[in-house]
């Protein structure tokens, strides 16, 4: 599952593993401890499995497990957003309930994303009720939506690597 496709033919998938590559470099860099769940283009779901929605199972709960298994962590998932209509853009973070210094990190990723390349963005922080991977986990945890395929300007940004580094570089210091 590539996720979302944007207005320009950018896959969701394409777009996470570029920036989480490039924010895992900068954490190992100031000596933290990484754990990518891919760094690659693969699944981390069963792909034996015979329906997509089982596959897709499959895949969060082995995030979920990882997370579990990784213990006394953060854990930071990159996404693209995408909606019908096109005006839309900005990124936004969605925050575990489970833990209280999720929604300080969701606020602090949110601030340099915002005073290092989204001035205009208004967009609030939001528990991620519903997203199965941050209601089951423990440790903080963190969504972070870096922007939207589906407009046009922001699809364009997300597509080059110069701002990928620089969106992996925001949330870094977030």
């Amino acid at each position: 599952d590539g996720g979302a496709v944007g207005v320009n033919g950018l896959v969701e998938k394409d777009v996470n593993l570029a920036i989480a590559s490039a924010l895992a470099e900068n954490l190992r860099a100031a000596n933290f401890t990484v754990v990518l769940v891919r760094d690659g283009d693969y699944s981390v779901g069963d792909q034996s499995l015979s329906t997509i929605s089982e596959r897709k199972t499959s895949d969060t709960k082995n995030r979920v497990r990882l997370v579990e298994e990784t213990g006394d962590c953060i854990l930071v998932s990159i996404h693209q957003n995408k909606f019908e209509q096109s005006q839309y853009r900005g990124a936004q973070m969605f925050y575990s309930p489970n833990n209280p210094e999720s929604a300080v990190l969701a606020e602090c990723i949110r601030q340099s994303v915002v005073e290092s390349l989204q001035p205009e963005n208004t967009r609030q922080n939001k528990v991620g009720e519903g997203v199965y991977l941050l209601e089951q986990c423990q440790v903080p945890a963190v969504l972070v939506e870096c922007g939207f395929l589906s407009n046009p300007e922001e699809a364009a940004a997300l597509a080059d690597p110069d701002y990928q580094k620089r969106m992996a570089q925001a949330i870094y210091n977030g």
